[in-house]
């Protein structure tokens, strides 16, 4: 019913300028208003409607971010989040391919978000579609990294582009050595190691402060 809608959450850069946006999804419910993908994802994957929606969402995303170049707003990046049925669909590549044909969106201006759990699972699979990936351009940032496996190891040996700190960390930033000890090793060891670092759910200046500092 078309009750599905992409909003598009900035991501800037050290010297905030904005540089893409990370596509969210939310269910515009007739009776429930709008509801996050905490409320209705896990029913999309139990029922395999998250393939669908998944192929629109990639579609929907290629094409906003055309649309936002033709507007004068250069070429942003977007992400987008992966399910685990989606990355492992023997057509997941194919589809992939043929969106990016049919959007007309470059391939170095998506990035594709995947948990932990998913490269864990069924791993020289796994590597050999990210090996598929960066052929392509595509890039692949790991979400909600600190939280899962925490196996540092794959960081060295996967083809990655970008780790993303979760926001259980950003939350008390300002508040936590720990936390603040935790973002600041994540950071430093991401630089090392050439990778990019987003810093997710920065909610006001004085996160955004401290994590400019940081060279987030």
């Amino acid at each position: 019913r078309r009750e599905l809608v992409p909003f598009y959450q900035p991501k800037v850069d050290h010297d905030s300028r904005i540089i893409g946006a990370e596509l969210l999804l939310r269910w515009r419910h007739p009776e429930r208003g709008l509801l996050g993908p905490d409320k209705f994802i896990h029913l999309a994957e139990e029922s395999g409607l998250i393939v669908p929606i998944s192929e629109w969402v990639l579609q929907r995303a290629c094409t906003d971010m055309l649309s936002l170049q033709q507007k004068g707003l250069g070429s942003l990046k977007v992400a987008v989040n992966l399910s685990p049925l989606q990355f492992h669909r023997a057509s997941f590549l194919a589809t992939l391919r043929q969106t990016l044909s049919s959007t007309g969106l470059p391939a170095e201006q998506l990035t594709l978000e995947l948990t932990e759990g998913i490269l864990m699972n069924n791993t020289e699979a796994a590597i050999g579609i990210l090996h598929a990936l960066r052929s392509m351009q595509v890039s692949v940032a790991i979400d909600d990294f600190g939280t899962g496996y925490s196996s540092l190891s794959y960081l060295k040996h996967l083809p990655i582009s970008t780790i993303k700190i979760d926001r259980s960390f950003i939350n008390e930033l300002i508040h936590s050595d720990d936390d603040a000890a935790i973002v600041q090793g994540i950071i430093s060891m991401a630089h090392h190691l050439g990778l990019g670092v987003v810093a997710e759910g920065v909610e006001n200046d004085a996160q955004h402060q401290r994590l400019m500092t940081y060279r987030c």
